[in-house]
């Protein structure tokens, strides 16, 4: 499909009412109208029709928009803000590719997403870059400031040994059914606890968990960076490496990536996939925490009391995309004795946002500080969130304030508990 023709198909919806001005992280912040939801849909309808040449002003505006989508949940009009977002970013990327800043973090997090064996490189340099001293060097000597990677460094958790997962799992109960599992790029390289904690919950269930070689990147960063057809190739990769499995779901543990792998229809209408190509999983594509929370576990499986406070936090994909933001609670019920609260505006975004906490800091951490804020009001011994993204950015910001709080996945502390 033609971009400037779906831009304005897709924002003339948009009646200009501001109901969605409240919802908008960014223009809470600037009561700026050019970083509020209608004002960037009016910059996206001029450069559709080719009436807006600045190409300073809105790349910065559109750059700074977070994607987090809570303007659709207010919005009359059921305006695509999501997609239509995606596609400006393309748009302006293919008219202007000088507006289009990519900095060394984006470059870096680029050669990552190639193939799954850049991870296991990537996984064996960041070990060495840790215990080898590597770490502190860089650091003393100012290497990193100049390098413009300080940031990501800070962001940088303790490297673990990365797994070679097996091609499949069986059950350690009675079979039941069969599960694929989507590890993700960044989760994979950064939070494999999860990925194992996923699997052996889901073997103790009866579930045989499958994880095909051919799956890569969901296609998230690219895709709202507005590189559509870097992120459709990684959306057929998927499909092919997933769709010839005999299983009943898919599941994944980050909701970024499960929004991202929901919406992979519209992304094959966005760029004209060939007729016949696959465009959507066979099976249902679900959060860990719903899976979990929705099955009837075997007798054997108990969960140790726990008597810890745990404040939870809900990422934009599950409150905003996937609507599911329930379910971790759920989960967390099983667990005895833990006492668990919602993060104080949870649906407001924290300023993580793929790759944004590197791109847009300043924003990131106005908004992070608002929940690291809350944090040092409930003093909760556990932060759980469902996504690694928002796991790297508020634990940055934890360390950085000096606040002694666990960051983990539920699924993490679930598996945790579970007695022998």
């Amino acid at each position: 499909m033609k971009l400037e023709y779906f831009i304005q198909l897709e924002a003339d919806r948009c009646v200009k009412c501001g109901l969605c001005l409240p919802h908008c992280p960014t223009y809470g912040k600037t009561q700026d109208e050019g970083d509020s939801p209608r004002g960037r849909i009016a910059l996206m309808q001029a450069l559709a029709s080719g009436q807006f040449k600045d190409s300073t002003r809105l790349p910065f505006h559109l750059d700074r928009c977070l994607g987090c989508r809570a303007c659709e949940q207010a919005c009359p009009s059921g305006v695509a803000y999501g997609q239509l977002i995606d596609t400006s970013r393309a748009l302006l990327a293919r008219k202007t590719p000088e507006a289009v800043a990519v900095t060394p973090a984006d470059r870096l997090l680029a050669a990552l997403l190639n193939k799954r064996q850049s991870l296991r490189y990537a996984s064996k340099l960041l070990r060495l870059y840790h215990y080898s001293g590597l770490q502190w060097l860089a650091r003393r000597s100012g290497l990193l400031r100049k390098s413009g990677l300080q940031r990501l460094d800070a962001y940088l958790p303790k490297a673990e040994r990365m797994t070679a997962w097996r091609r499949h799992y069986p059950p350690t109960v009675t079979e039941r059914g069969r599960i694929a599992l989507f590890t993700s790029c960044v989760g994979n390289l950064f939070d494999q606890t999860t990925l194992r904690a996923t699997i052996r919950l889901l073997t103790q269930s009866g579930y045989r968990v499958y994880i095909p070689d051919g799956q890569v990147c969901c296609g998230a960063l690219p895709l709202h960076q507005g590189a559509l057809e870097r992120a459709a190739e990684l959306a057929a990769s998927n499909l092919q490496a997933f769709n010839r499995l005999d299983v009943d779901a898919l599941v994944y543990t980050a909701s970024g990536c499960g929004a991202t792998l929901g919406e992979y229809p519209d992304l094959a209408r966005l760029t004209d996939a060939r007729p016949g190509a696959q465009a959507a999983f066979k099976f249902t594509v679900m959060d860990i925490n719903q899976f979990l929370a929705t099955q009837d576990w075997p007798a054997g499986m108990r969960l140790a009391p726990l008597n810890k406070t745990a404040a939870v936090h809900e990422p934009c994909a599950m409150n905003h995309v996937l609507n599911n933001q329930q379910y971790p609670y759920h989960l967390l019920e099983r667990i005895p004795g833990l006492q668990t609260t919602p993060l104080p505006d949870n649906p407001q975004c924290c300023g993580a946002a793929g790759n944004y906490m590197f791109t847009q800091p300043t924003m990131a951490d106005a908004l992070r500080d608002d929940k690291i804020a809350h944090l040092k009001h409930l003093q909760p011994d556990l932060l759980l969130t469902s996504n690694i993204g928002y796991a790297l950015h508020l634990a940055a910001g934890i360390r950085a304030t000096g606040l002694s709080i666990e960051v983990i996945h539920p699924v993490t502390l679930v598996a945790r508990q579970l007695q022998e």
